[in-house]
């Protein structure tokens, strides 16, 4: 009685085709953790829009809630926030951690966000850093750029950025927040 079952060549074939498909299919696997993390940057980027919305139109309905020199305003849950011109400051800890709820995310001092504990970073920027990669003209505010755990700030454009682009707290000349992504470089 003679047993049936796979040649030699019948299996080679079957692991050439199986090592063909894995070429070809492992970079659409791979790209999932960036799509994954693009989306969840892009709704990041629209609580912070909403927030800063909401916390201008809390300052036009009730401007008593601005300090005497118009540099605070205080929440309606009793914490007090940065302003510039009306609008939310551009920075994290003073403004933004206070207005959205991320998880594992803090701020950094460095480019680079290496710290395992954390999925992203947050990094102050000046309005020059905004100028110097042509998403602004203006030369005045602050802001912050929120990227993934393993990015590299100077050499990833792979983030979500805020900038307040005002220099004060004068009304009469107020610029609308900067709110943008750069994903050019995120695989």
């Amino acid at each position: 009685m003679r047993q049936k079952g796979f040649t030699l060549l019948e299996l080679i074939v079957v692991i050439v085709i199986l090592g063909i498909l894995a070429v070809v299919a492992s970079p659409k696997f791979l790209n999932f953790r960036d799509d994954a993390d693009e989306a969840v940057m892009l709704s990041m980027k629209g609580a912070i829009a909403s927030a800063d919305k909401l916390v201008s139109m809390k300052i036009k309905m009730n401007p008593d809630g601005l300090s005497a020199n118009k540099s605070r305003f205080t929440l309606d849950s009793g914490e007090t926030i940065r302003v510039r011109g009306n609008l939310p400051d551009g920075r994290w800890k003073n403004t933004f951690m206070h207005l959205v709820d991320f998880s594992d995310i803090a701020q950094v001092s460095s480019n680079n966000c290496k710290n395992g504990a954390l999925k992203w970073c947050v990094r102050q920027r000046n309005a020059n850093w905004f100028s110097s990669r042509g998403y602004t003209a203006l030369g005045t505010g602050r802001g912050f750029v929120i990227f993934p755990n393993g990015r590299n700030l100077n050499r990833d454009r792979c983030y979500i950025y805020f900038l307040n682009q005002n220099s004060g707290g004068n009304s009469t000349s107020v610029h609308p927040s900067l709110i943008g992504h750069d994903f050019s470089q995120c695989s």
